[in-house]
């Protein structure tokens, strides 16, 4: 249990200072802020009017267009939560557990239905056309199976039913590091009408897995939780490996202000595929479940900014590599120091935010966790 106590509590704790001023919303501040603010999009956007910026963020080749020697990327962070569980139920289970975050506590407190949380984060630097990036992401799930659900719906009080079981899976991918770089193609490549450049993003990853289940005896606070079969008696499962993301960006030399991207994610990505044993009073039944973590994908993006306002449209996983395509939509609009955001994902709905003076903060039920969908969690 070292694990899901320590690395839950981690995640569930930065999501409770996280929590605090939204209640039922999923939240991110930092440097990714602003683009989940404006719906998830922006991989055409060519320069942030955040002390972050956008574009580098989310596409390599947006690097090539990079204003000024060098900029520190604010740090990003942010927190997701779906099903019983929400970030402030999180925080207030840390809070109040105690000791905080083990499998059976969770299982018993989250009971009605399944639920997910996970957190986001970043931090980097760019010097010129090329930056350093640490990122991560992580998802955990609880998920009780037809009995379990049964009583938690109906109070979860007292003892609970026979065969009564809840898996608990943590996983997560990080990058450290991540380095890219990006060039500005010689005007022949585009033209008269584009200035094109092209970018790559090299990432060492790291990718960690964990399963636990609770029995009727553990639920019951009889036993400890079990770690589950494929977890050989360890607390975690890890790979590693090196993959590459790659991008294209277009500036227009007639329409001023417009713009267009387009980025491979996981062009190049190592195999991290972990394999999930269940019982027979698992949720969905027994058997065996892949958890293939990466996904190669393609998503475009147009961009238009014109003084104070930004508008960016962006068609996220176009081959149907994760699910299905989502289009995300967002505005910004600049107000001296001040910058409103909103933004639509036909996926998760509408999502809102504000920057001032270097701050940038975004919220919206169910945001994805990545701006450019990667993971298969």
């Amino acid at each position: 249990m070292v694990f899901l106590k320590r690395n839950f509590s981690l995640t569930l704790g930065l999501a409770a200072l996280m929590a605090l001023p939204a209640t039922a919303q999923d939240i991110t501040f930092g440097g990714d802020a602003r683009a989940f603010a404006m719906g998830g999009a922006g991989i055409a956007s060519l320069a942030g009017n955040s002390i972050s910026g956008m574009g580098s963020r989310n596409n390599p080749a947006s690097l090539a267009f990079a204003r000024g020697l060098m900029r520190f990327h604010f740090p990003n962070i942010g927190a997701r939560a779906d099903g019983a569980i929400s970030v402030t139920k999180a925080a207030d289970y840390l809070i109040n557990s105690g000791s905080g975050g083990d499998a059976t506590d969770l299982a018993r407190r989250f009971a009605s239905e399944n639920s997910s949380f996970g957190l986001n984060g970043s931090v980097g630097l760019r010097v010129g056309p090329v930056e350093v990036l640490a990122s991560g992401v992580a998802q955990g799930y609880i998920l009780p199976n037809a009995a379990l659900q049964n009583w938690g719906k109906s109070g979860g009080t007292g003892s609970v039913p026979a065969n009564s079981q809840a898996d608990v899976l943590a996983t997560a991918v990080y990058s450290l590091p991540q380095v890219g770089f990006a060039s500005q193609l010689k005007s022949g490549a585009g033209g008269e009408n584009f200035k094109v450049a092209v970018g790559a993003r090299i990432k060492y990853m790291n990718a960690v897995y964990a399963h636990y289940f609770a029995d009727k005896a553990a639920l019951d606070g009889n036993t400890d939780s079990l770690r589950a079969p494929e977890m050989g008696g360890k607390d975690t499962l890890t790979k590693q490996g090196v993959g590459a993301d790659l991008g294209i960006m277009l500036e227009s030399k007639k329409l001023l202000g417009f713009s267009g991207g387009l980025v491979i994610a996981n062009a190049v990505k190592p195999n991290f595929t972990f394999t999930g044993q269940f019982g027979a009073n698992a949720n969905g039944g027994g058997g065996t479940r892949t958890y293939n973590l990466l996904a190669t994908t393609a998503t475009a993006g147009v961009g238009f900014q014109k003084g104070g306002m930004t508008a960016v449209a962006d068609l996220v996983d176009i081959t149907g590599a994760i699910g299905k395509a989502e289009l995300r939509t967002g505005v910004e609009q600049k107000l001296g120091p001040i910058a409103l955001r909103a933004g639509y994902n036909s996926a998760t709905g509408y999502t809102y935010g504000l920057g001032l003076g270097g701050f940038d903060i975004a919220l919206g039920k169910r945001q994805p966790l990545e701006v450019v969908r990667t993971l298969r969690f």
